[in-house]
This record gives C-alpha cells, structure tokens and sequence, in this order.
C-alpha cells in the first residue's frame, strides 16, 4: 500500500484537483484507491459531489481525542465507486489543532488511525489531500505518507511556499527519521506562453530532476467537471485534462524512478577501501489459509507495500516471502487483507515513534 500526500503551501495550484483526478484515474486502472480530505474546506468532498455540510461523521471524528465521538477510519468511508471510496471532511475539522494541542504524538494521529483501519479491501493507494497550510493537518499528512506530491503551477509565484514545504518534511526526517520522497507535479501550464516554458524550466532545476513527466496543462474541462461534483475522467474522458491525469496516474503506478529530493546534506562518499557490507537471506513466513492477500511492509521497504512485497501462498495455506537485507534491526508488519499486524510466530516487537507494536526482526 502505497500512500501519498498533495500538498503545498500556496493556494490556486491544482491540489485538490489533482487529489480527485489522480485518485479517480488511478481507480480507472483498477487500483483500490481511498481519498482522504484533510482540509476543512472540505473541496475534495465537493469535488465528488459530497455535501460536508450533511455529513454526521467525517474525519474530525476520526481523529477527535474526545471518546465520545471517535470512531475508526473505516466507520466514515463513503463508497464513489467500485475502487474507490472517500474519507470525507468538512468545516469540524478545523477544530482538531486546537483540541489536540499538547496531546502527545499529536503529528502522528493520522498514521496511527490508518494502521488502524479495517477495511473491507485492500487499499492499493491512500491519496491524502492536505490543507494549503502548514498547520497540524498537513504535517499529519506528510507523517502518514510515504510520499509526497507538489502541485507546482507556472505561474511568478510557483515556487512560493514550496522551501517552507521542504523544511517540513526535513524536520519530520531530522525529528522522526522517516524520509518522504518528494516529487513535483506541473500543473495549470499554458504551452502558448513563453512565460510558462520559462517557469517550468526553473521547476526543473529547483527540484533537480525529481518532476513529474506528465504535465497537467490548463484546461477548462477541469473546472467544469469540479463545478459537477466529478472526476474529469468521467466527465469527459476525451479531454486534455482527463488525458493528463491518466497519464500521471500511469506514472505514479509505474514508481519512482529517480532518488527523493535531498533536503539534508548528502553522506560522505565511501573511499575505496572501506568493505562492503554482505546481504543477508531474510524468510518472512505467516500461516493465513482464509486470507486473500498478504503483504509485508517495514523499515527495509520505507513501510511501503508494493507488488514486490506480496507473500506467495503455499498449498498448506502458508504465505512466504524471501528479501536480501543488510545486516541490521528491523521492523515490520504484515498487511492481512488490508489489516496490519505483527507477526505471531516472533515474539520480539517493539514500540515505533508512533506508538505503535511492530515485531521486530536483527540481522547479524
């Protein structure tokens, strides 16, 4: 399960645009897909024709400390379509801050309701659509995810906000040890101006290569889809718009394929003499007959489940995975048909910065 922040700082960039249509169109590939609005304004609900203003529970309740209203992620899940559902918001969720202010672990609410969840499928991708702030909210979305999309629009203040953006996820790397990848996303580009070659060419400097090849050009289908409360993929799947997003969403299922955007300086280059360091065969090993799904995700994978990290059944019901790992600690989870836990044949776990158990393995 791969999850996946938009976000930036500056408004009017194509965030939440980009958070349905991509979640729309990675759900046209057949990805289990689930949408969660984490801005108050509650845009990506309206976006999929969701009134907030009618909901009874959305993600306040989610991530509520107040006992008498919190429920589980999966209890607010409202189904677009067959692969995709919607955590919804609406204007309750400014008040999360403040009632979380001086709460401990308050930056890692949303992790820990995520790893919670139980959910009927699972989720191939979890998009989270972030407030145009740097508030809790978002820094709960850059915590949760893996990675981290950046709607940059090419327009004279494009790359506004964006180094305050990089601070937090080299704050949540220096703080947390846990690093995002970062990637930007081109989005409202005019072909017809040089003005906008002119910034996209600085976009691709700024972020050293880590850009998206897909560009998002301006189209006016988009807004009309918007204004309908759908994705523009179904809107009118011949439009320039409803092309771009396909694409990005094909390229976002293909992966990454530079390194993340380094925010913080770059470790010494090794000298010629210094020794390798040998892998390790690591057997992962969990008996589920009745599962239909299990996957492995931990430390040695940035807790990102992906198709390499399926198990294989056996016949006798056994899930196996083999990995080539350094020597070192590890931990890690399986995800049980959507569902993480801790592996019952290793009685060694171990609390995460979160709080959360996680068995854990040491290679020598």
């Amino acid at each position: 399960m791969r999850i996946i922040a938009i976000a930036n700082q500056k408004g009017g960039c194509g965030k939440t645009t980009t958070a349905i249509n991509l979640s729309a169109c990675l759900s046209q590939l057949k990805k289990n897909v689930l949408l969660i609005d984490l801005d108050p304004q509650g845009h990506a609900s309206l976006g999929l024709n969701i009134k907030p203003q009618e909901l009874n529970r959305t993600m306040y309740d989610v991530l509520t400390p107040d006992p008498e209203r919190k429920v589980r992620l999966d209890e607010v899940l409202i189904p677009i379509s067959e692969t995709l559902d919607l955590a919804p918001a609406n204007i309750m969720l400014s008040a999360i801050e403040q009632e979380l202010s001086g709460k401990p672990e308050r930056e890692a609410k949303l992790s820990q309701v995520i790893s919670l969840m139980v959910a009927k499928k699972t989720y191939d991708f979890i998009i989270i659509d972030c407030s145009p702030s740097l508030g809790l909210l978002t820094f709960n979305g850059l915590r949760a995810a893996n990675e981290l999309i950046a709607p940059v629009e090419t327009g004279f203040f494009s790359l506004h906000g964006i180094s305050r953006l990089l601070e937090t996820t080299n704050l949540i790397d220096k703080e947390l040890h846990y690093k995002i990848k970062v990637r930007a996303l081109i989005t409202m580009f005019d072909c017809r101006t040089k003005f906008s070659q002119e910034v996209k060419d600085e976009i691709y400097k700024y972020f050293s290569g880590n850009v998206f090849s897909t560009l998002i050009h301006m189209n006016v289908r988009l807004k009309e889809a918007s204004s309908y409360g759908e994705p523009v993929i179904t809107y009118d799947k011949r439009c320039r718009g409803a092309q771009d997003y396909l694409s990005l969403a094909k390229e976002v299922v293909q992966g990454y394929s530079s390194s993340p955007v380094e925010t913080t300086a770059a470790p010494a280059v090794k000298q010629r003499n210094e020794p390798q360091t040998t892998q390790k065969k690591a057997v992962f090993m969990l008996r589920a007959p009745e599962a239909q799904s299990v996957e492995i995700a931990g430390d040695f994978n940035n807790w990102v489940a992906t198709q390499e990290s399926k198990l294989e059944k056996l016949n006798d019901g056994v899930w196996v995975k083999n990995f080539s790992l350094e020597p070192g600690r590890y931990q890690y989870k399986f995800i049980v048909d959507g569902q993480w836990v801790v592996d019952p044949n290793n009685p060694t776990t171990e609390l995460d910065t979160s709080g959360n158990i996680n068995s854990l393995m040491e290679i020598r």
